[in-house]
Order: C-alpha cells, then structure tokens, then sequence
C-alpha cells in the first residue's frame, strides 16, 4: 500500500505543476498581445527640453501663416534681407558671425587708390654680389721647420700674417739669463699641428721653392694661433697685430719666462 499511494502523490504532483505551466504560458502571451501605446511613454523620454504637452498647446499652422518663398532661392524672403546693425551686434552677441557683403569682404573688394610711379632703382653693381672664391689645398703631413714656417717634403710654405720665429732665437729670463725660445715655438706649432692635414689658400699643391698662405687646422688659423699664444710675432700693419701686443702685454710664448 505504501508504494501505491507514493505513486498517487508523484501523479498529483505532476498535474498541479502542468497546471501551473498552462496558466503562467497564457498570462504572458495576454501581456504580449496589448499593444504600447504612445500616451504611455514618460514625456522626458520623448523630448526633455520640451515641456510635456507643448506640442498640444501649438496650434497648427495655416496656410497664410507659411512664410514666403523668393523666386529662385529656397531660403524664405525674411532671410534674403540684409541684417540690420541690431541684428548684426545681436548676432555678434550670440557668437555667430554674420556673413554679409557690408559686414564681411575680401580686402581686393575694396577700391583701388590711385598709384605714384617712382623712378627704378639703380643697377645692382655685379661686384658686390659675387663673393670671392678662394682656392683652398689639402696638404698632409707638415713639417715644422720653425714657428711660421712649414715643410712638404722640398717645397717650402711660410704662413701669411706673421713673421717666422728663428729656430735658434734666444730670449731673456726675468732672471737675467736666456732660453731657446725659438726652439720651444718650433716645438709649440709641432705639437699644435701633431702631423694633421691643413687647408691652405693656394692655387696648386705642385708648387716649387717657397710660397705664403694661410693655412688652418680644421677651423683654426694656424698663424692666429701662433700669434695670439706669443709664438711668432706679427709685423705692424698685419691683421694679427693687436694679438701679439696683447700677448706681450701678458708675457706669452717668446715674452715670457722660460717655457720648457
């Protein structure tokens, strides 16, 4: 008997939740089946800067009320009309800018003045204009042969500006004797030079005996070098006189003290 009546409760069981079933499944097609009316949307979904029933309160506008149409515009007559200098500051106010041919042109709009012919310049002088090229020659391996005074194998180049230190020239000691100083200026542009290739302004690399130019080590004037350390002294009326006074007046190079 116990059996039977499990079998009876599980039987009861199962009907009363088809029931169930069948009555949820018609509740939600009944909900489905009513249609969303436009009354029932919240007005602030629909238009929120606009209060709720605005557009009721608008009546309908009428066929006189339409504004007028210019012939070959599509804008209304009202705004063909060029605005007024209230309507330009109010508009200005309100951060538009009015485009209106009083308001708003192209400077070539306004009218021409009259013109004053002036007489022509005169002629650029071609002289002026034309920068003078100078010839610059690479020479490598330099021998210092004295300060000033410059070696490439036979041929011989004696820097422009200054005048050649004498290798065997002696200078006096603030102690009363002397020093080699022209040794020591020799020695000085040796190691200035340390066997780098100079540019000198020189028309050709093949030339015979002696000649002067200036010369420089990348970007420095190997004469003004001599003359401004008191190495070699420039003679009046050169370009490098006024270093080698300074350097006098500072005791450098050949008037100074023993160096070595």
């Amino acid at each position: 008997m116990r059996p039977l009546g499990t079998i009876v409760v599980g039987v009861a069981g199962i009907a009363l939740w088809a029931l169930l079933l069948t009555a949820a499944g018609r509740n939600l097609a009944d909900s489905e089946a009513e249609g969303f009316e436009i009354e029932d949307m919240p007005v602030e979904w629909a238009e929120p800067n606009a209060p709720a029933d605005a557009a009721a309160e608008q009546p309908a506008a009428s066929a006189h009320d339409a504004p007028e149409i210019s012939v070959g515009t599509d804008q209304p007559a009202d705004a063909q009309a060029p605005p007024t200098e209230d309507t330009a500051a109010a508009t200005e106010e309100a951060g538009v800018r009015p485009v209106n041919p009083d308001l708003f042109a192209s400077p070539l709009a306004a009218e021409p003045q009259k013109l004053e012919r002036i007489e022509p310049r005169a002629p650029l002088d071609t002289g002026e204009l034309e920068t003078e090229r100078v010839k610059v020659v690479l020479l490598p391996r330099p021998e210092s042969v004295a300060a000033g005074l410059i070696a490439f194998g036979p041929r011989n180049l004696k820097l422009a500006d200054i005048a050649t230190t004498d290798r065997m020239r002696m200078c006096p000691t603030a102690k009363g004797g002397d020093w080699p100083c022209g040794m020591v200026a020799r020695t000085q542009q040796r190691l200035f030079l340390r066997n780098r290739t100079i540019a000198c302004e020189t028309d050709s690399a093949d030339w015979k005996g002696m000649i002067e130019a200036r010369c420089r080590v990348g970007e420095l004037d190997i004469a003004k070098w001599l003359a401004e350390n008191g190495w070699a002294e420039a003679p009046a009326g050169s370009p490098l006189a006024a270093l080698t006074n300074k350097a006098r007046t500072e005791r450098r190079g050949l008037f100074g003290n023993d160096q070595r």
